[in-house]
């Protein structure tokens, strides 16, 4: 099993069933995978503080975890493109060791001219774009469209409410995790029909909540776009319950009652990621 989305460092709980903080090292980390059978993982790191509630690790700082178990930890670099040099660093990071970009989590519209220069790089340096979006950071799924339109050649890894929330027809925008029955026909469904280099990180509560919310829905959605699915967690996130993603299955769990058959599950939990990074 491969959990495509990880990071390590600071998490502030926003759970009214948490208080406080908690700090997760390489061990903790470790420790997670095997007691949930997890072989491989792909460490995230993020372009800077650019989250309140999250103090993740850097590329630097992920490049050196990764190390420790290089058989089981893929690093992934991020970089903001607003920072000088951008370009030279994410070449460097990559000649270092980063199989991958993200969590590419930034104030900028998913289409600015800034950030296409960081998908034309990962489109040379044939390395998958795992793209957090929601309101704030990435908007909006509509602009989304150009870029898959434009870097066809890049692979993109989709994540985050400003994605998961249009797995339904009907959306308000303003609402982060709708709830209720899906009408098909959303726009992640276009999406994933459309375009052959976008994949869907199913972690953290946006991805559990769009598939959670209407369970047969979501099997027929899962085994239509099985070879596009990747299973995550976004360890050590919490969930509104005070739970922590990972270490709570909830994600893995979810899979498994969906009643998939057996070669859609092993796509989503580790043959679309195998071939994603080439392992």
């Amino acid at each position: 099993m491969i959990d495509i989305h990880v990071h390590l460092g600071k998490i502030y709980s926003v759970s009214r069933a948490f208080k406080g903080t908690i700090e997760v090292t390489i061990d903790d980390l470790i420790s997670y995978m095997d007691e949930n059978e997890i072989d491989i993982v792909c460490l995230l790191s993020l372009p800077g503080k650019v989250d309140p509630y999250v103090d993740a690790y850097l590329a630097e700082e992920v490049l050196k975890a990764s190390k420790k178990y290089p058989d089981r930890i893929i690093p992934f670099c991020a970089v903001d493109p607003r920072n000088p040099r951008f370009k030279e660093r994410i070449r460097a990071l990559v000649k270092k060791g980063c199989r991958g970009f993200g969590e590419y989590k930034v104030k900028l519209k998913v289409n600015d001219e800034r950030s296409l220069k960081v998908y034309e790089i990962c489109s040379e340096l044939k390395i998958p774009v795992l793209l957090h979006i929601d309101n704030t950071y990435n908007p909006d799924i509509y602009k989304l469209e150009y870029v898959l339109e434009h870097f066809k050649d890049t692979i993109f890894i989709l994540h985050g409410p400003g994605w998961w929330k249009y797995i339904s027809a009907n959306v308000d925008p303003r609402e982060d995790y709708p709830r209720g029955k899906i009408i098909p026909g959303g726009k992640v469904e276009e999406i994933l029909s459309e375009y052959r280099n976008a994949y869907a990180d199913i972690s953290a509560h946006s991805g559990y909540n769009a598939l959670n919310r209407d369970r047969a829905y979501a099997r027929k959605f899962v085994e239509e776009f099985y070879d596009r699915i990747l299973y995550g967690t976004d360890f050590p996130c919490l969930a509104p319950d005070g739970t922590q993603y990972g270490p709570n299955r909830k994600h893995i769990d979810l899979l498994r009652e969906l009643r998939l058959s057996k070669e859609v599950l092993e796509y989503v939990t580790s043959e679309n990621a195998l071939k994603l990074l080439t392992l």
